[in-house]
């Protein structure tokens, strides 16, 4: 009986030894094993997008000549569509049907004359002498033409200086006869309420006319305090922009604001005490950081704090 049991005493023993041992060199094993590195995502912070609108040039004053029979049965423009008016001048008269009637056959009168001096001209053979008779009957016409204008009780004259067009539809469908855009044209756009917080009186901007492709700037002059236009979703304003240079009435234009706010990802932002911090990133070290700023619907707008081209923590959880 003795033989037997130190036999098992002493295979016991080594048993014991073996599972020693393998304890032992799986310890140094893992000892000698790095830890995992953890991997950290890091943002560059940058300024926002710059915003853009299409705006159009509109003169800062219109003024529309319209038929008012009250003044007369019919109005004459005394100036050609797109010829440029100063402030002042005469620019349409009214007449009785009678005497509209009697200045149109007078005008035709005219032009027919005119035409037959020009072939006269052009003919090699000497017509000085039908030349110069048509030629007074053409300033006697010409004369009576003034002087009827002349004596027309009513006219519309220039209320500022601009250009005269002859406008080719309307949107109310009544169509003025004529309309005079003054030479003041600013830059319409319209903004919505959500962008309206970041625009400013005197704010430059800048501005591409689509006609010429060239860059241009401008300053805002005026922010509507009312909408424009209300929907059950939004709401638009429209602002005002003085360009540097003068633009055409009617032209389009890309209008470029630059926008100095920051914006960065909510997670990346860490709350304690009513205060707002960041980790920012400095090769594999991280340092925790004041920040002061607006909490978003999905981001954080910085107002200081943070630089453009700084590195935070994305997540600032995996450097807590």
């Amino acid at each position: 009986m003795k033989k037997h049991w130190v036999a098992i005493t002493t295979i016991t023993t080594v048993a014991v030894i073996v599972v020693v041992v393998g304890i032992i060199f799986i310890k140094r094993g893992s000892s000698n094993r790095k830890p995992p590195e953890i991997s950290i995502q890091t943002v560059e912070v940058k300024k926002s997008d710059p915003l853009s609108f299409n705006g159009i040039a509109k003169s800062k004053n219109t003024q529309s000549i319209t038929l008012n029979q009250a003044l007369g049965d019919n109005i004459n423009l005394e100036k050609q569509s797109g010829e440029a008016v100063t402030q002042g001048d005469l620019v349409a008269t009214y007449y009785s049907l009678k005497d509209y009637n009697t200045l149109l056959n007078k005008q035709r009168q005219v032009r027919q004359k005119n035409n037959e001096i020009d072939q006269l001209k052009k003919d090699v053979q000497n017509n000085s002498a039908k030349i110069t008779t048509l030629t007074n009957e053409v300033n006697q016409l010409n004369k009576e033409l003034n002087k009827m204008r002349d004596d027309a009780p009513n006219k519309v004259y220039a209320q500022f200086d601009g250009v005269l067009t002859v406008p080719t539809s309307s949107s109310d469908g009544m169509k003025p006869v004529a309309e005079i855009s003054s030479n003041d044209a600013s830059v319409v756009i319209s903004v919505s309420e959500y962008d309206l917080s970041h625009l400013f009186w005197d704010q430059e901007v800048k501005l591409a006319p689509v006609d010429s492709g060239t860059k241009i700037k401008g300053k805002i002059t005026n922010i509507a305090d009312r909408p424009d236009n209300t929907t059950s979703k939004i709401s638009t304003y429209t602002a005002h922009i003085k360009p540097d240079v003068e633009l055409k009435n009617g032209s389009h234009v890309q209008v470029t604001i630059a926008l100095k706010e920051i914006k960065i990802p909510k997670s990346a932002v860490k709350e304690e005490d009513k205060k707002f911090f960041v980790y920012k990133a400095n090769g594999s070290k991280y340092t925790k950081k004041e920040i002061q700023g607006t909490k978003k619907d999905n981001y954080f707008v910085v107002t200081s704090g943070l630089k453009s081209n700084e590195s935070i923590v994305k997540n600032y959880k995996e450097a807590d």
